[in-house]
């Protein structure tokens, strides 16, 4: 060991990415009743990105979890971005939800949300209709397919609809 190097203090740089949850959403296990009747409750949301059918993680992928209103304008409610094995932060999310209103499921409520998943040299996956249950972790392991060489990243997305179920449809 070099004399001059023997006096010098090792620095050691903290990476940790501080995320802030939205003031918005609720706390953790918390059932709020509205003036309307409507219960809200947290559900959670776990996202894990990799690549190579599975067999390795993405680094740096940016998780956005958002809501679409009805003229189409999107709402992020969360920017995350992956840590080193492919994991994003676990979010928390309201869940609201009327049980008195027939229109709805008797057995399973919930509520839908948007992800999107994005890193440099992949090609942009999008998940619409993600249901979330109230105090239920929905979890996803989502796979990016690289970019070829010669073509342009925005060329195409990925996108995936999770499709209504029947029991949505007797409720109608």
């Amino acid at each position: 060991m070099n004399r001059r190097n023997r006096n010098i203090p090792y620095v050691a740089r903290n990476k940790i990415k501080k995320t802030e949850v939205p003031a918005k959403l609720p706390l953790l296990n918390e059932t709020q009743i509205n003036g309307d009747n409507s219960i809200m409750q947290t559900g959670f949301v776990n996202v894990s990105v990799n690549t190579a059918l599975g067999a390795l993680p993405i680094k740096d992928a940016v998780v956005t979890l958002y809501v679409t209103d009805q003229e189409g304008n999107e709402e992020a409610l969360y920017h995350l971005v992956t840590d080193i094995s492919g994991k994003a932060p676990i979010m928390s999310l309201p869940v609201i939800y009327n049980p008195q209103n027939p229109s709805e499921s008797r057995e399973y409520f919930f509520t839908t949300y948007n992800l999107r998943i994005q890193r440099i040299g992949y090609y942009t996956q999008n998940i619409i209709d993600v249901r979330v249950f109230p105090n239920t972790t929905t979890r996803f392991t989502v796979t990016l397919i690289p970019i070829k060489q010669d073509s342009v990243e925005d060329e195409e997305e990925r996108t995936l609809v999770i499709p209504s179920s029947p029991i949505d449809e007797s409720n109608v």
